[in-house]
């Protein structure tokens, strides 16, 4: 079966299936170069390309199927997939394995709240696609580490968390991923760390600011610097990029997303300083405008009049090595 033919019969196909209960107004077709209008559509497109494609762009790259399935009494939520990771599954597999794989993805999309999520939280399955990544101060947090699941960088732990909800009512809610849930999950560490920083990476795009009046309530695709087409600013000397997260909260761990570390080397145009300034913004110089000493003094002022204890990430200068594209406090 050719693929446009595949992409017609599998719209008949999911609307017939009584047990999905998917009805013709909630399926969508989303075409490769697909420019939404509506805001629920740019937010769709976005975080696709973001989860399959890692670029933050307006325009969908790919074919894309959303399935939007009714919960009773709750509300609903969505199923997304790649039209050619299912036609490439039909080649090989059969009808049988996209009945197993859209079925499976509508059952984990039903269940909603944290009791459940927590019941089901040995499941890889049902888990993956709950996994984040936020940044804590290892010296401060290092006890409650202890079975924990994190990657140490100088002072910074990454710690691996599942989401439970967020929202305006009750805010964030997590709970810290334990290193017994690997040997329950039985996948490679490193699959499950890049799921977790994919997830973060699209429910908390990057962002860039450099103004200070920039910080304060800025449209949503303002200094998306790893956006697609993105145009490069120059940095000011006499003001410090901020990095950060359309959040903001927690907004430090873009930093640790894949590929931000070498674009802003790009941006800087070679190696540059970081400073952690709070576990929700960074701040960056470029290595010949400012010596690391003037930077410490600036974070230890912030971390002692502005932060909290728990707000404080890290009491060191990092720097991000452009030749050996490492990342690597500074001894001083």
């Amino acid at each position: 079966m050719e693929y446009l033919t595949f992409v017609e019969e599998l719209k008949k196909h999911i609307l017939k299936n009584e047990k999905w209960n998917i009805s013709e107004e909630n399926y969508k077709f989303y075409p490769d170069g697909y420019n939404a209008e509506s805001d629920i559509e740019k937010e769709f497109i976005r975080n696709t390309n973001v989860k399959y494609n890692r670029v933050e762009s307006d325009i969908l790259i790919g074919d894309f199927i959303n399935l939007t399935v009714t919960l009773e009494g709750r509300t609903d939520t969505y199923c997304r997939f790649s039209a050619k990771e299912l036609y490439n599954e039909y080649q090989e597999y059969g009808w049988k394995r996209v009945d197993f794989i859209v079925s499976e993805n509508i059952k984990l999309a039903s269940f909603y709240s944290s009791d459940e999520i927590m019941k089901n939280i040995t499941d890889y399955e049902f888990i993956r696609n709950r996994l984040i990544v936020r940044p804590i101060n290892f010296t401060d947090n290092k006890y409650e580490l202890k079975d924990c699941v994190y990657k140490k960088i100088g002072d910074i732990a990454l710690v691996l968390y599942v989401l439970l909800y967020d929202d305006e009512k009750m805010g964030l809610g997590t709970v810290k991923a334990q290193k017994a849930f690997i040997d329950k999950w039985e996948k490679d560490y490193g699959e499950i760390w890049e799921d977790a920083l994919r997830n973060t990476n699209v429910w908390a795009p990057p962002r860039m600011y450099l103004r200070a009046e920039d910080l304060i309530d800025p449209p949503y695709t303002q200094g998306a610097f790893m956006a697609f087409g993105y145009k490069l600013e120059k940095i000011n000397p006499l003001f410090a990029p901020t990095i950060t997260t359309v959040k903001k909260k927690n907004g430090a761990i873009a930093m640790f997303y894949p590929g931000v570390l070498e674009k802003l080397a790009e941006i800087c145009g070679g190696s540059y300083y970081v400073s952690f300034t709070s576990i929700h913004d960074v701040r960056i110089h470029p290595v010949s405008t400012v010596q690391p000493r003037r930077i410490l003094r600036s974070l230890k002022d912030v971390n002692k009049m502005f932060n909290q204890a728990s707000d404080i990430l890290s009491r060191q200068i990092f720097v991000y090595d452009n030749e050996k594209k490492e990342l690597k406090p500074i001894e001083m």
